[in-house]
């Protein structure tokens, strides 16, 4: 990729550089080297860093995911801290948090734009990658796929058909791949949690007969050669910042 490893680097080594190391350099250098604590406690890097996110925002972001960064259906909500990759809500530091959305955004969601002697499993090395099949074409029968829809109920705790569920209990061990053995999710995977209210495709009979049926290959794109090293990290400190709610 055309984004340097230099760049990576800065990011990296940010979580232990000091405001007062920092105070003589380029701003754009110093927001990229500062921790998030560090950034919180700068005013200037704080209001640098809000303006570099709210631009990249409005220039790319904003198109699917909306300007207030909620998402739509079949777009994922970026600031409900509800996580298919990455933070699991157990993180000791804010670093760990603000890294694991930086790789989504360097490297995109099922990101494919790369040359083929390069792509692992299909994807381009980094991105997230997940896979969720259509089982129609795998040929379950309607009566199959409408169990897993009241399986899928089951796990919410939602009104289900017991007998349904019953009837694919030899099928639900598909799903513990990627969602788990309770429907909590995976996130190395990118397995969603089904047993919460949050619902990426909508929580219809329909709709989620749709997902499990047809499967789904939604990709975001790798934004390492669209954006800088100081626009990446801004982004990611302002989403994980909005996403805990300050």
């Amino acid at each position: 990729m055309k984004f340097r490893l230099i760049n990576l680097l800065l990011l990296v080594v940010s979580i232990s550089v000091s405001a007062g190391s920092l105070a003589q350099s380029d701003p754009d250098d110093r927001l990229v080297l500062a921790s998030p604590d560090v950034i919180a406690a700068t005013p200037e890097l704080k209001t640098r860093m809000e303006s570099l996110a709210q631009a990249a925002i409005a220039d790319h972001c904003a198109a699917c995911h909306g300007a207030d960064l909620t998402g739509k259906i079949g777009v994922p909500n970026l600031v409900d801290f509800d996580w298919n990759w990455g933070m699991t809500g157990f993180e000791m530091t804010q670093a760990e948090g603000v890294f694991e959305i930086m790789q989504t955004i360097l490297y995109g969601v099922r990101n494919t734009d790369c040359a083929d002697d390069l792509k692992r499993y299909g994807g381009c090395p980094d991105t997230r990658y997940s896979q969720m099949p259509g089982y129609l074409e795998l040929d379950m029968t309607d009566a199959q796929l409408n169990g897993l829809v009241d399986y899928v109920y089951s796990l919410a705790g939602r009104d289900h058909d017991a007998a349904a569920v019953e009837s694919v209990a030899g099928l639900s061990s598909l799903c513990a791949e990627c969602h788990a053995e309770d429907g909590s999710g995976y996130k190395p995977f990118g397995g969603p949690d089904l047993t919460d209210d949050i619902w990426l495709f909508g929580d219809t009979r329909e709709q989620i007969y749709d997902v499990i049926a047809n499967g789904r290959t939604e990709s975001c794109p790798a934004w390492s050669d669209t954006l800088s090293a100081a626009q990446i990290k801004a982004l990611s400190v302002y989403i994980y910042n909005r996403s805990m709610g300050y």
